[in-house]
């Protein structure tokens, strides 16, 4: 029998599992985030209960609970996918900063993995807020001055472990779904529960395959080689759901 606690908080009512409030309270004797990315990456296992404790303390580690139902949607994906790329270390490209995505790949790939990271936008004051403090030879920014510079976004990495496609114009998006689709073991598109960009013509081409929908602001990943790696995704995903991980009610 499932056992459930509730609890007020941002004025919604919230139903916890009481699985979940012994994890997250367990797991908070043991700070060693690194062991817990250790872990997940090196004893994955979807019948393995140790993953869920593991994959909890580093949701507490580098995420904000309540989860943002928003603009920070992509985050638990942009966390899941850096965890179980991180053993090989590949460069990652971040199309589109914003204080949910940048701060969090400098932190975890840059920081933690000592992987490279390249983050673009068009807005150049934007960009220069994330620049001041993080510029360095493993994280480099790009200003994209005219739309056609994203074509050559990524020629500096024959190959990227992780694309993030959130940038601008909107209309663009597809265009660079497509384009990049040898290019990348994983591509992760934010604002996916609209059609108004048409991403559908893009992420067919990719077999593997998952919508993420937890949170209001939906996020794709997708995988054109790697089923197994976007399956692994998917279960630490399907976690949050799972065990009803605390999100910010809907606006």
């Amino acid at each position: 029998m499932i056992s459930y606690v509730s609890f007020n908080i941002y004025g919604k009512n919230i139903v916890l599992q009481k699985k979940f409030i012994e994890l997250f309270t367990n797991t908070a004797v043991n700070n060693d985030t690194q062991l817990s990315e250790d872990y997940v990456r090196n004893y994955f296992n979807a019948s393995n209960d140790n993953v869920g404790a593991h994959w909890l303390r580093i949701i507490k580690h580098y995420l904000s609970i309540p989860l943002d139902n928003g603009y920070g949607s992509h985050q638990p994906v942009l966390l899941a996918a850096s965890i179980l790329t991180g053993r090989h270390g590949g460069p990652i490209l971040e199309m589109g900063c914003g204080y949910y995505s940048t701060l969090l790949l400098h932190e975890i790939a840059v920081k933690q993995q000592n992987r490279y990271l390249l983050s673009s936008d068009t807005d150049r004051e934007w960009l220069r807020k994330f620049e001041a403090n993080m510029s360095s030879s493993m994280h480099q920014f790009r200003h994209i001055n005219n739309v056609s510079e994203w074509d050559t976004i990524n020629i500096n990495h024959p190959r990227w472990s992780m694309i993030l496609i959130d940038h601008k114009p909107g209309e663009r998006r597809t265009t660079d779904i497509i384009r990049l689709v040898n290019v990348t073991d994983v591509i992760i598109v934010h604002d996916t529960e609209t059609a108004t960009y048409y991403y559908e013509a893009g992420l067919s081409l990719y077999p593997y395959r998952y919508h993420y929908t937890y949170l209001g602001t939906a996020t794709d990943i997708a995988s054109k080689s790697n089923g197994t790696l976007i399956q692994n995704i998917r279960y630490l995903l399907e976690l949050t759901v799972s065990l009803k991980v605390p999100r910010l009610p809907s606006t």
